[in-house]
């Protein structure tokens, strides 16, 4: 709705727009009293009862609550032409969304800014109202490191008025829990989902189920399946990343309290004293410089982990000094210190198991290369697996049917039949293994290299086959041609169709590979190919599909589908 340069509005005299929402406009604007916020709900023509309602909810919601982090309500009315109308603070700062521009926060700096919002939010719930739409636009970090809640236009509470309840999702795709995407009742765990992801987008720079596309990032929260904390960033603590977790479980009666996790964040602020002033200050320091802030907190954080891995060493726990020392390197890389701890928890592992993948992570941690060594891990064991179920068993058949009705004689294979058969088995364990470990081998090449940037085979005279499989294993989107052609050879292989459905899903196309992986499952193939056909799904918006694929993935024996639920 465009406004003149200035119009009236009773006492006040409005100005240029500032802000604009789903469910009104902000504008700047001058009163009695001086500099004021003015949100319009709409023209009063186009104010329907649905809208008098929010507006009379937020009226409610703002009169009943008061709170040193929710924006106070300072005066309400309703004009004959610009329709009701709400006056509040004007706040002099700028959103999280745009202190954090998509750059990682340290958890100490997103503490400081988000545990504000988790009190306000557990006020929120304290006095019966939910907020239902709470996201990095909807607090405001001004210079004296003051956070406010704002916009509680989809807020409720008991007894109040919901006619925006008429079964379609309400809130903001990224931070709306499965609850709120699912059309179901909507209460204060929705609130801890948002603050959870909220907290992980300020730590890992992303939202943990953010994808290409909305539809899909609607499938993945659905699912629950995200990377942990802990994973998407060295510096956070087990306890943060559990803490994390518990938030974003996919059922609500699993996560914590608002209040239960404003305790928690604060019990965390162990690097500076517990005064509400001294807090207020820190977050000052935030708001002005984020990665100056980070650089003021490392040398404290280096020496609490330090000591901690210390403490380990001490204790008989060299792999938790590891850890230590790892997440003090995430602060400051190179650390004299704790690099000397690194030599020494490898030394108090001398009378440990020096071979195989435990000697192998322990090595991995020392050189940075933790995603690899895990991969290489889980692609020996995946293929183990494929070994045991994937390849039938072709020990020679009994001679007779055992419930045959008519006992009918069955030769047994001779010599060169088994010699045949052996050497189809040989070719298909070959290709499974090299199917089912190209997983593990993708994740080293992540940190190499860019999809597509891996040449083709040097041998011009490859077959489409070898093509196939090699630019597959290399997270290459040009394994679809070849992956293609061998297909075309050969339509009824399993093993290069599987390869065709991974080479579809590198090429962002998992709507065609979900039809792939369907041949796949039906040939009878391990439980994980029903897991990867369900991460496929998940990807192409079928969030139904995808969880009965993962259900039955779990039921069938395939421990990653089984994970839980985030």
């Amino acid at each position: 709705m465009a406004l003149p340069s200035a119009i009236e509005l009773g006492p006040y005299q409005l100005h240029e727009r500032i802000g604009e929402g789903g469910n009104g406009q902000v504008h700047r604007a001058t009163g009695p009293d001086g500099p004021v916020a003015i949100k319009l709900m709409g023209p009063a023509t186009d104010v329907d009862e649905a809208a008098l309602a929010r507006f009379r909810r937020e009226i409610a919601a703002l009169g009943e609550l008061s709170h040193p982090n929710l924006i106070p309500l300072l005066d309400h009315g309703f004009d004959p032409e610009l329709g009701p109308y709400l006056v509040l603070p004007l706040l002099a700062g700028s959103n999280l969304r745009a202190l954090c521009r998509g750059r990682a926060l340290c958890p100490e700096a997103a503490i400081l800014v988000l545990e504000p919002v988790v009190r306000a939010t557990a006020a929120l719930h304290a006095a019966g109202f939910v907020h239902r739409d709470l996201k990095p636009e909807n607090a405001i970090a001004t210079p004296d490191g003051t956070i406010t809640v704002v916009d509680l236009g989809l807020a409720w509470g008991e007894g109040m008025s919901r006619h925006t309840e008429s079964g379609a999702a309400v809130g903001s795709i990224g931070y709306m829990s499965p609850e709120q995407l699912d059309g179901r009742r909507v209460e204060a765990p929705a609130d801890v989902w948002a603050l959870g992801v909220m907290l992980y987008e300020c730590i890992a720079g992303k939202r943990p189920f953010a994808r290409g596309r909305p539809t899909e990032e609607v499938a993945a929260t659905l699912l629950g399946t995200f990377a942990p904390l802990t994973a998407a960033d060295r510096r956070v603590d087990e306890t943060l990343g559990d803490l994390v977790a518990r938030c974003l479980a996919t059922d609500p009666a699993k996560r914590p309290t608002a209040a239960e996790l404003a305790t928690a964040l604060g019990d965390m602020i162990d690097w500076m004293a517990d005064e509400t002033l001294e807090r207020t200050t820190e977050c000052a320091a935030v708001v002005a410089d984020p990665l100056a802030y980070q650089a003021s907190v490392a040398p404290f954080r280096v020496r609490r982990v330090e000591r901690e891995a210390r403490e380990a060493l001490a204790d008989g726990k060299p792999f938790a000094a590891l850890t230590h020392c790892d997440r003090g390197l995430a602060y400051l890389p190179e650390h004299p210190p704790l690099v000397a701890l690194i030599a020494e928890a490898e030394a108090a592992t001398a009378d440990r198991p020096r071979s195989g993948p435990v000697a192998y992570a322990i090595s991995a941690v020392r050189t940075r290369k933790g995603k690899i060594a895990v991969g290489a891990i889980a692609a020996i064991v995946v293929a183990l697996i494929v070994i045991v179920i994937v390849i039938p068993d072709r020990t020679p058949a009994p001679t007779r049917i055992a419930n045959d009705p008519w006992d009918t004689p069955v030769a047994p294979l001779s010599p060169t039949e088994r010699a045949a058969d052996r050497k189809v088995d040989e070719q298909k364990l070959d290709t499974m293994k090299s199917m089912v470990g190209l997983f593990g081998r993708a994740m080293d090449l992540v940190e190499k290299k860019e999809a597509g940037s891996v040449p083709p085979p040097a041998t011009p005279t490859a077959t489409a086959e070898e093509r196939c499989l090699e630019l597959v294993r290399a997270k290459n989107v040009a394994a679809v041609a070849p992956c293609t052609e061998a297909l075309t050879r050969a339509p009824d292989d399993v093993a290069f169709r599987a390869a065709r459905a991974v080479a579809l899903v590198l090429a962002k196309r998992p709507a065609e590979a979900v039809a792939d992986f369907d041949k796949v499952v039906a040939s009878g193939q391990a439980a994980e190919w029903r897991r990867m056909r369900g991460e496929a799904k998940a990807a192409a918006g079928d969030a139904a599909g995808a969880r009965q694929d993962l259900a039955e993935a779990c039921r069938l024996g395939d421990a990653a589908a089984c994970q839980p639920k985030r």
